[in-house]
């Protein structure tokens, strides 16, 4: 008996023992299963969902970019609507039809920001007649339909601005304050006038616009009414101080200057000194008439100003003296060119004139009685026997006579 209770001790013993080991064993085992889960788990602590990530991470400021305007502006020269010219648009209901002697040319105006000519003759208003050579006054139809073409920046300042006397100033302000949006500058009815701002906007660009004439044919403003036109000779420091202030409150300036020599292709002396005191005194445009003829383009300043001496003239019924041809008188230039001002991400402004591009325009007539604008690449020798020879030879010896770069073709 004492034999069989110690085999079953040992065999109590030996489960035991057993049993104790598989308990280890399992042990061990979820010790080492446990850690692993830990890890896992706090791994998923420590890992940020992808809406935590996107809050702490700095966000990236993007790069300021500069601020670019711009605005177009269309040139041509001198609207002086002879009597011929205006017999030839009249209906027999004594109203005008300008379009098919005008569209040719015009139509390309509506293209721009601004569009500008010289309105030789003055709207003085049709009562007071309807008159030729040397006190013009035209009909004031002529002007609405330049304003329906687009042209929306007229200089009224030229030597015919008195040629009505007072009652031509009135009532051509009459008629322009009619049309608010169109600029014009040169002619005033009174002193508030003559001393309001010069200063426009377009497209975010400030512009300045002025004009001025030698003189007014001999005619003088009345007494007290000095203010009636803007006349430089005698008032050149007023003229130039007018531009430097300008210059400082607006991002471009531009002048129209009624100067030179008639029937010329040349620049006179005047045309040159004052040219260059405009550039100096801050004027970035400067368009110039009155010798009906065109004469060269040329920058001044390094590039800074760019002056057009003579655009010669947009439509006339001129009866040519012996000095020149009615070729000269009855070629003007077409101009283009693009104002650039950006503003740059720490403040600064820089400006510049872009793009600019030259053509001519031919006004046809048929014994002074008929007339039609054309483009020169719009002409065949039916019209104007010879016209690409004349046409290149004004390019090369006029337009490009001073400066040769610039583009041909609008």
């Amino acid at each position: 008996m004492a034999k069989r209770r110690k085999r079953h001790l040992r065999k109590s013993i030996l489960y035991t023992l057993i049993t104790l080991v598989c308990a280890l064993a399992l042990t061990g085992v979820w010790a080492v299963m446990r850690p692993k889960q830990n890890v896992h788990e706090e791994t998923q602590k420590e890992t940020a969902s992808p809406e935590t990530s996107r809050e702490e991470l700095p966000l990236k400021t993007p790069e300021p970019e500069p601020e670019v305007h711009t605005a177009s502006l269309f040139m041509i020269g001198d609207a002086l609507v002879q009597v011929g010219v205006s017999d030839d648009a009249r209906l027999e209901d004594g109203s005008y039809d300008w379009h098919p002697m005008m569209d040719g040319i015009t139509d390309i105006a509506a293209n721009y920001d601004l569009a500008f000519y010289n309105q030789e003759c003055i709207l003085g208003g049709d009562e007071l007649g309807i008159t030729p050579f040397p006190h013009f006054n035209c009909p004031q139809s002529f002007g609405e339909y330049m304003i329906e073409k687009g042209f929306n920046l007229v200089s009224t300042a030229n030597n015919h601005s008195l040629d009505k006397g007072e009652a031509g100033v009135e009532g051509s302000d009459a008629f322009w304050k009619a049309h608010p949006e169109v600029v014009t500058d040169g002619i005033y009815v009174s002193q508030e006038d003559h001393d309001a701002s010069i200063i426009h906007e377009i497209n975010g660009i400030t512009y300045a616009f002025t004009a001025w004439t030698y003189d007014m044919n001999g005619n003088l403003c009345p007494p007290g009414r000095e203010y009636m036109v803007n006349q430089y000779r005698g008032y050149e420091n007023e003229m130039l101080s007018l531009v430097a202030e300008a210059d400082k409150e607006a991002d471009f300036v531009i002048v129209s200057i009624h100067w030179g020599t008639e029937y010329t292709h040349n620049p006179d002396e005047e045309q040159l000194r004052l040219a260059q005191q405009l550039a100096d005194a801050g004027a970035d445009v400067i368009i110039g008439n009155h010798a009906h003829n065109i004469q060269p383009v040329e920058w001044l300043n390094d590039g800074k100003t760019i002056c057009f001496y003579a655009l010669g003239n947009m439509i006339n019924g001129q009866l040519f003296p012996d000095y020149t041809t009615y070729d000269d008188v009855s070629t003007g230039i077409g101009a283009s060119l693009v104002l650039n001002k950006t503003i740059n991400p720490d403040g600064s402004v820089s400006t510049s004139i872009d793009d600019v591009k030259i053509d001519l325009l031919y006004t046809w007539t048929e014994y002074y009685e008929t007339f039609k604008n054309y483009w020169y690449k719009d002409l065949d020798d039916s019209v104007f026997p010879g016209y690409q020879e004349f046409y290149q030879h004004m390019i090369d010896d006029v337009v490009h006579a001073y400066d040769d770069s610039f583009e041909i073709g609008l």
